[in-house]
């Protein structure tokens, strides 16, 4: 079943064409590209500034775009389930021309509500904050 449903994620990643641009992206960062687990692919090595110059790792479409060679990466085991539901989340919302400007939203709303772009965007918040890498808000913090 798990299988399935990455196949039908991948299928739409590419379909609206967000996989190909996270591929075009990986290609201009000079990154390696690898297959991942879950039909992810892994961009290791990624160099460019764009998107998110601090995050370790961005995902677009079935693309990983990682700041880390593979040895750091496998330091990290809980990121790929991290940027695996990011990929959820672009075929979820139909690429780049959904996604996109939902994920830009969600981050201006988590500035405004607490001065960072990931611990109240529920993008982030639903792919796992803390398997993402991301620290997690304070308990007497508003909720969502």
């Amino acid at each position: 079943m798990k299988s399935r449903r990455n196949g039908l994620r991948s299928l739409v990643n590419a379909v609206t064409l967000a996989t190909p641009l996270g591929l075009a992206l990986a290609r201009m960062g000079r990154a390696t590209v690898v297959r991942g687990p879950d039909g992810l692919l892994l961009a290791l090595d990624y160099r460019a500034p764009v998107p998110a110059p601090r995050a370790p790792a961005v995902t677009v479409g079935d693309v990983v775009l990682v700041r880390m060679s593979s040895a750091e990466l496998a330091a990290r085991p809980r990121m790929l389930d991290h940027e695996g539901r990011h990929a959820v989340q672009w075929a979820c919302w139909l690429g780049p021309v959904g996604f996109l400007p939902a994920y830009l939203l969600a981050s201006a709303w988590s500035w405004l509500r607490c001065r960072d772009f990931a611990l109240r965007n529920s993008f982030e918040v639903r792919a796992g904050l803390v398997d993402g890498g991301y620290v997690r808000p304070p308990d007497d913090a508003q909720p969502l």
